[in-house]
């Protein structure tokens, strides 16, 4: 199959978004597709060298500006091109597939506000995202990503949010697939485990059976961090055996180091700032905890999965649906629910019940492979190419239009 992938900017090194677009096109290009990335930007030699990179102009003077003419710029390129099936993951709206890894923009935002206890805080919160105009752009895209008009299939990575679609966007389920994450295994392992955790928790001070928790996130305060210091404090108070956390990503510290200072748990949380390879945190932790308040389907859960650690996260994580709750790991019912956040931190103190998650957490982790997940979404292109066939719908060849610029070479790209 022809095959276009949509995406603003391609660089591994910015997240598990671009990290995903990646692995996806190599998996694609392995699989003997032909495929053309349109985007903005991408990193030099991070992509496979059959992929072909199509250059879309979104020049502005405001984000807000970028993202709607990258948007308009896609769509134009894609309109008149000539592919068997067109995918776009974020902000753009032209496709036969969408993939919305960041999940429903409006759900998004009702799970962020879930963060303030006071309800008149909570409605102060949605009314100044409302009156911002980005938020309208963000709402402009999606309408016309799921305009009915248009039957774009979607590519749900969670039940969660092919519950959004559904509530949201009202989307019939027919035109809904689920299709979890994955991640490669093979990307999170290192040569030596113990050497690597030895050295690492002993540039960090931490003694070999000190229980140490690995919590990774941007957005501390959507990905739970705060909840995750009250429940250490709290344990704290009840003299149960100390958990060290480490806190993964890029972000203001500043509020959570006070948080931590006030309660009495400084020593116990551990700020690493952005960590440039991230593998040195999993296979120095014993579990992993995520208590966020929304996430479509984590894939540092997955990651952490599958390098065989428990994991403890809540049920805003579209990941938490592949987990069984005290199999590999625990599932609260949110972030909130201290008591039950408290608990399963409890449980992870126990050496032999933890060891037992582990081995199921790692099996899990390695289920879910790249390969099972591209052979999903295969079946989706797949029904998208037949029904273009039937209807003889595949427009212009890609690129013959005047607002799609192909880079002029396809230079050999390293596909590590």
């Amino acid at each position: 199959m022809r095959l276009a992938l949509n995406f603003p900017r391609v660089d591994p090194s910015r997240g598990g978004a671009e990290t995903y677009i990646v692995d996806l096109c190599r998996s694609l290009i392995q699989a003997g597709h032909q495929v053309d990335l349109h985007a903005s930007s991408w990193a030099e030699g991070a992509l496979p060298a059959e992929v072909r990179c199509i250059k879309v102009e979104a020049e502005g003077a405001s984000r807000r500006g970028q993202i709607k003419r990258f948007a308009d710029a896609s769509a134009r390129a894609l309109a008149d091109a000539q592919y068997d099936c067109t995918v776009g993951f974020i902000n753009t709206y032209e496709h036969d597939v969408i993939i919305p890894q960041g999940g429903v923009h409006r759900g998004s935002l009702r799970a962020n506000a879930m963060r303030f206890a006071n309800p008149i805080v909570r409605r102060l919160y949605v009314l100044g995202k409302v009156l911002n105009p980005k938020f309208w752009t963000y709402r402009g895209i999606e309408r016309r990503q799921y305009a009915p008009k248009r039957q774009a299939r979607v590519v749900a990575v969670s039940n969660m949010v092919k519950g959004h679609v559904q509530e949201f966007e009202h989307v019939p389920p027919r035109l809904i697939h689920v299709v979890p994450n994955a991640v490669d295994p093979a990307r999170v392992r290192v040569g030596q485990p113990s050497a690597v955790r030895c050295a690492f928790r002993n540039r960090l001070g931490l003694e070999p059976n000190d229980l140490v928790g690995l919590f990774v996130g941007h957005n501390y305060a959507l990905k739970g961090l705060k909840p995750l210091i009250l429940a250490l404090a709290a344990r704290r108070r009840e003299g149960a055996r100390p958990i060290h956390a480490l806190v993964c990503g890029g972000g203001r510290t500043g509020p959570y180091r006070r948080l931590a200072r006030r309660l009495g748990v400084a020593e116990f949380v551990h700020f690493l700032g952005f960590h440039d390879d991230v593998r040195e945190c999993y296979w120095s932790s014993d579990f992993f905890v995520l208590p966020t308040y929304y996430d479509p389907c984590s894939l540092v859960v997955l990651e952490a999965l599958a390098c065989g650690l428990p994991v403890i996260t809540t049920t805003c994580n579209g990941a938490s649906e592949l987990m069984t709750d005290g199999r590999q790991g625990y599932v609260v019912t949110s972030p909130d629910a201290q008591g039950e956040l408290v608990a399963a931190l409890d449980h992870m103190t126990d050496d032999d019940r933890r060891r037992a998650m582990a081995f199921e957490a790692e099996r899990l982790g390695r289920e879910q492979t790249f390969d099972r997940h591209v052979e999903a979404l295969l079946k989706v292109f797949q029904e998208v190419a037949a029904s273009k066939a039937r209807h003889g719908s595949h427009g212009r060849h890609a690129g013959s239009g005047p607002h799609a610029a192909v880079s002029p070479s396809r230079k050999k790209a390293r596909s590590g």
